[in-house]
């Protein structure tokens, strides 16, 4: 749950990201981000941008709080999915759904020299850009500060439009993100 409730369900918006990218495959392993600690609903901070005069802003940041305690330190073991909380009310909010907002994840990679992190990062970047359709943002994607031994450089091509766009024209990366973001099979 949240520590502060934010107007317009954001808190509500950041369950929707960490649902979208928590059952992303990582690309060596046949673990999830959630599995292998490389995503968390802490990472994750969804901000309001008023298009008016106004100059309030609204961040929203959840807390990870497992669902199940059977899981060991680490993760690695049983279900480890996190409990979203909504208060249960309609998330089709047209003024909510018409505020642009900045969407930003941290996540971290398993090792500090993770030569994937950049594929992990543009897994997360098309995944939410083909799901969050209905509404406008932004998207900033970066490692968290200090967990990778190249976090500038990553950083800067997850969140660059061209090296982005370049890297799904490549058939054997775009193969290689579909196969990670594809939906586990029920």
């Amino acid at each position: 749950a949240s520590s502060f409730m934010a107007e317009g369900n954001d808190d509500e918006l950041v369950c929707e990201i960490f649902d979208l990218i928590r059952d992303i495959k990582d690309p060596e392993r046949p673990n999830t981000l959630e599995e292998l600690d490389v995503v968390c609903e802490d990472g994750i901070q969804v901000q309001r941008l008023r298009p008016t005069t106004t100059k309030t802003t609204t961040t929203t940041t959840l807390t990870c709080s497992p669902s199940s305690s059977s899981s060991p330190p680490g993760g690695g073991g049983g279900d480890a999915r996190t409990a979203c909380g909504g208060s249960g009310d309609d998330v089709d909010d047209a003024a909510a759904q018409a505020d642009p907002v900045l969407i930003r994840i941290a996540f971290t990679p398993t090792v500090p020299h993770c030569s994937l992190a950049t594929l992990i990062g543009l897994c997360m970047r098309v995944k939410l850009e083909r799901n969050l359709t209905q509404r406008s943002f932004k998207l900033d994607i970066a490692v968290m500060e200090g967990t990778h031994s190249l976090e500038e450089d990553v950083n800067k091509q997850i969140n660059d439009k061209e090296r982005v766009a370049a890297a799904m024209e490549n058939p054997n990366l775009r193969e290689m993100v579909e196969e990670c973001i594809k939906e586990p099979d029920s």
